[in-house]
């Protein structure tokens, strides 16, 4: 069974740059199941409550790719991947994002030939090459990921996604009958992203709004409330560093909101992430309006995606029930090293437990109760730095060339 708990990191990938396609005349152009085919079935892997898939460019090079709803072209995070298969750059450009980074510069390739497991190709088709690897991707998440996929995918098939045992089934649109277990629910689609109605209630006040449904965000929920009328944020929040998005960290508050209720499913105390002023509400105003619901609220459900008819079908997951925590330790962490197999402390929150444990950002930590990344994910890590209050945990770690033992109790903040 999948461990419920909210990772950390929060990765908010919502670009809004519309590359037009370049393909002419008769070339075949976009995914293709093949022929007579009605469905095809994906395993994936899921990290901090995000969907990773292989992906083949060029029929060469295959990488993992991140399923995300929040990007209307693919994008490869690593330049060099680019260069070892000679793509064709045809402008470079400047795009903004989510961070507090004003811009970053990319290059748009052509004629790339993207290939899913089970036969499905799409052909002709354009993506996005950061000219740096600003996401950080591998280290975030704990493996060799380096790339972005989604709206090439979604706009083709219907997109049945069972997070419970991590499959992905692709739909021929003409063909699909939704499961009678299913909740059918209304979305638009708007500028390639799903938008659902949700309404939120906080401290006796209640609104409805529209938010995007955002796969390759971790969180629950993230809000700007710069952009809701009458509603305030919750009174207890921790600062922390939300996420990363595309134009670098993006910091802020995670507090609870007292109720969201999305058609007949109604949550309490779900986790809200609220982004400082500048850090996100360039992308919130130009794409995704006042927020995103994330992999930690979809997690809860299998979840179907049918854009040709605007509809979201939910249908109730293994973890349904499941209460919303966040991290009880303070600690953002990376992966680093040729192998991935080495955790540095990135971030430590204030008067949290291991900020009082004197454990700084940049500390090498070898192991957290004997686990460590040379046997363990970095979800795992992060599963055990939320799993209760008031757990022991012992850290080893080396700092200044030596090495220290240090102890502290998860506390259960927000």
């Amino acid at each position: 069974m999948r461990n419920p708990i909210v990772s950390l990191i929060a990765f908010i990938l919502v670009i809004n740059t519309c590359l037009c396609s370049t393909a002419s005349g008769q070339k075949e152009f976009g995914f293709k199941m093949p022929e007579r085919t009605k469905k095809i079935e994906i395993p994936f892997e899921q990290h901090n409550n995000l969907i990773i898939i292989p992906v083949t460019l060029n029929r060469f090079l295959t990488l993992k790719f991140i399923l995300d709803t929040g990007v209307e072209n693919a994008i490869l995070t690593e330049k060099l991947y680019a260069d070892i298969m000679d793509v064709n750059y045809i402008r470079e450009i400047t795009i903004d994002g989510p961070g507090l980074i004003d811009s970053v510069e990319a290059y748009i390739a052509n004629q790339i030939t993207f290939g899913l497991p089970g036969g499905v190709i799409g052909h002709n088709m354009n993506m996005l090459v950061l000219k740096e690897d600003y996401l950080k991707l591998s280290e975030n998440i704990g493996d060799d990921v380096h790339g972005i996929i989604g709206y090439d995918i979604f706009s083709r098939f219907v997109v049945d996604i069972d997070y419970d045992d991590n499959i992905i089934t692709l739909h021929d649109p003409k063909r699909y009958k939704k499961s009678k277990r299913s909740v059918e629910v209304p979305i638009e689609i708007r500028g390639s992203k799903p938008f659902v109605n949700a309404t939120i209630r906080q401290d006796s006040q209640k609104t409805k709004l529209e938010i995007m449904i955002d796969t390759g965000a971790s969180h629950a929920a993230l809000i700007d409330y710069n952009y809701l009328d009458g509603i305030e944020p919750p009174e207890k929040t921790i600062e922390t560093r939300l996420g990363r998005g595309i134009a670098g960290d993006i910091p802020g508050h995670i507090g609870r909101m007292d109720s969201v209720k999305i058609d007949c499913f109604d949550f309490s105390e779900m986790l809200v992430s609220a982004p400082y002023d500048g850090a996100y509400n360039k992308i919130i105003k130009r794409g995704a309006r006042v927020g995103t619901f994330g992999g930690e609220l979809l997690t809860r459900f299998n979840v179907t995606f049918d854009y040709q008819n605007s509809k979201l079908y939910l249908r109730k997951g293994d973890d349904f029930k499941s209460p919303f925590e966040y991290d009880m330790s303070g600690l953002s962490l990376n992966a680093v090293g040729k192998n991935l197999d080495t955790l540095k402390v990135v971030h430590v929150d204030k008067g949290s437990p291991a900020f009082n444990a004197d454990i700084k950002k940049g500390d090498t930590i070898h192991s957290i109760n004997g686990k460590s990344l040379r046997y363990h994910s970095l979800s795992d890590i992060y599963n055990l730095l939320q799993s209760r209050d008031g757990r022991k945990i012992r850290v080893k770690l080396y700092r200044d060339g030596g090495r220290e033992k240090v102890k502290f109790r998860l506390k259960r903040i927000i």
